[in-house]
């Protein structure tokens, strides 16, 4: 059922609307807000979405084709299994995503972001499990207090990342980027797991053949 009936929105306020398994398609929304807004398997198909707002709405297995994202935020809202990498990111290219969307306090499980320019952006106190950032570029952005779960780094560039307070990443040192990259502990430990190295309990051996030998 597709309740969008017009091809251009303006500062509008969508709350409690439910357009789930439907085609959205050319429509512009300008500083609008949905609020508690369903929108489950909806295409949405070279839309353009600029200075929107999307809080408490479920945007499961969306689709993103050709679509553009400009300072566009998510709050508490469900936005699993989306492969972003199908949206259009303008005049930057199809796998560069400008520092246009937010995410707080969201569900992206089985979501993929790879290869995309994802600089500067916000992924916290999130739920990002089975996601792939294969590639992309995570410069300074933050992630913290997200789990992390079985989520894909590779060859992505965490170059002042924030992952202070993020969990249950497994990130290896050898095949990404990580300069200045900021972590806590304990989390933080998992990093020399992923090294060719030995960690043990620290004893002196001197001592211990000496008191071999009393």
């Amino acid at each position: 059922m597709n309740t969008l009936l017009e091809n251009f929105y303006d500062n509008h306020v969508f709350k409690g609307v439910k357009n789930e398994h439907g085609e959205v398609d050319e429509v512009t929304f300008i500083d609008c807000s949905f609020n508690n807004c369903s929108f489950t398997e909806t295409i949405f198909r070279a839309c353009k979405f600029q200075g929107c707002a999307f809080t408490k709405c479920d945007l499961n297995l969306i689709k993103v084709d050709n679509s553009t994202f400009t300072n566009t935020t998510f709050e508490n809202s469900k936005i699993v299994g989306v492969n972003w990498v199908k949206a259009s990111w303008g005049e930057r290219g199809m796998h560069q995503l400008l520092k246009s969307i937010d995410f707080t306090n969201c569900v992206l499980n089985y979501s993929t972001f790879m290869g995309l320019n994802l600089e500067k952006v916000l992924i916290k106190k999130c739920t990002a499990r089975d996601v792939d950032f294969s590639e992309a570029n995570l410069k300074q952005a933050d992630c913290s207090f997200t789990d992390f779960t079985n989520t894909k780094f590779r060859h992505t560039d965490l170059t002042e990342t924030n992952f202070r307070g993020a969990t249950n990443y497994f990130i290896q040192p050898q095949l990404n980027t990580l300069k200045k990259t900021r972590f806590s502990l304990p989390e933080a430990i998992s990093l020399l797991y992923n090294l060719d190295i030995e960690i043990g309990e620290a004893f002196d051996e001197e001592n211990e053949e000496n008191k071999d030998t009393q």
